[in-house]
């Protein structure tokens, strides 16, 4: 086990002896808000989970994944949009109504007025003019309602996009990675289980974990923000050379994820060389002072979907080759598989188990 596998482990077994002794709830939503706190990854979230004090009730929490893990209440998110498009449909029923009503009442002096019009009697010229004078009143009243009802439809219809806009913002939080804009975490794993949807006959393809080597030395150790900038970068370099049908996503830290739809071994290696390439294909520029501090490499571990039983293993298998590629000095890939590939490129190395 790698040195970042054995300190995930650390977080997690921390991570339940504080949830028991504080007597928070083992919810999904909980354990993740307090594997966040705990890890560090978030200065702001650990802070306030400090603030709330020794006894953490469930309303406390709630709130604070609200503020920082809002995919885990999407029911307030659908709450809040329900109330909005109830209002719009009360109004727009009510405009309705209103248009019905007055729809009926033009209706009625057009029904007057064709009665004046068919009479055989003699025609008074003062009726007949008093019938034109209010059909053309009611007319002209009629067409500014409709006008007016037309308008209002039109904003209707623009505050509707917008609902829908935030319901398609909030579905893309959920499963983005906001620092590089790739896919994140929640994602790659919901796209790794489906791999195995059917266990008797698994999709085809490749995974591999990758992590940004030598990381803390271009990041001195601490420096958050020159952290995240290594990240974004590597990140933007991943999601320009990312083609369709791949997933790649940003775990967290420096590790990244590549899933790549293809039963063929050889292709899989193409894809992860084009984004090895991809990584290192511009220099890393120092956050504070503006230098050239070399380009990002990584080390990569990859296995095929057809030699795990399922997702769990198939992820402990590119764990696994991922630790052998970093071990061996990074820059390199490592391959879980008892096959020989001749097609493989500088920097690839087979992993037999």
């Amino acid at each position: 086990m790698n040195k970042q596998a054995s300190a995930a482990t650390s977080i997690g077994l921390r991570v339940a002896t504080a949830m028991y002794q504080m007597g928070i709830d083992g919810l999904p939503r909980n354990y993740e808000l307090v594997y966040e706190a705990y890890s560090g990854t978030n200065p702001e979230l650990t802070r306030d989970f400090v603030a709330i004090g020794k006894a953490k009730s469930q309303r406390a929490l709630d709130e604070l994944g609200r503020k920082y893990l809002p995919h885990h209440h999407e029911e307030t998110h659908v709450a809040k949009t329900n109330e909005r498009m109830r209002t719009q449909m009360t109004s727009f029923m009510s405009l309705l109504e209103e248009e019905k009503s007055s729809l009926s009442d033009y209706g009625k002096i057009i029904d007057q007025a064709s009665r004046t019009f068919a009479s055989d009697a003699k025609l008074d010229k003062e009726a007949l003019n008093r019938s034109i004078r209010q059909l053309s009143e009611a007319t002209e009243k009629q067409a500014s309602k409709s006008e007016a009802l037309v308008a209002v439809a039109s904003r209707q219809s623009a505050q509707l996009d917008g609902v829908k806009a935030d319901i398609e913002n909030f579905e893309q939080m959920k499963f983005t990675d906001p620092l590089t804009g790739l896919a994140n975490r929640r994602s790659f794993n919901k796209a790794a289980a489906r791999v195995y949807t059917n266990p008797e006959l698994p999709t085809m393809c490749g995974l591999a974990f990758a992590e940004i080597d030598e990381f803390k030395r271009f990041c001195e150790a601490d420096d958050k923000a020159t952290g995240e900038h290594i990240i974004r970068h590597v990140g933007q370099l991943l999601h320009a050379a990312t083609e369709t049908g791949d997933v790649v996503a940003h775990l967290d830290g420096n590790r990244f994820a590549f899933l790549i739809s293809s039963s063929d071994e050889a292709e899989i290696m193409r894809a992860i060389d084009r984004l090895r390439a991809a990584a290192a294909s511009r220099p890393l520029i120092h956050a504070k002072t503006g230098r050239t501090v070399g380009k990002a490499t990584l080390s990569i571990g990859v296995a095929m979907s057809t030699v795990a039983e399922g997702a769990g293993q198939l992820l402990g298998f590119a764990e696994t080759a991922m630790a052998k590629s970093a071990k061996e000095g990074g820059d390199r890939v490592t391959f879980y598989s008892n096959i020989e590939h001749d097609s493989a490129g500088a920097g690839w190395m087979i992993y037999r188990p």
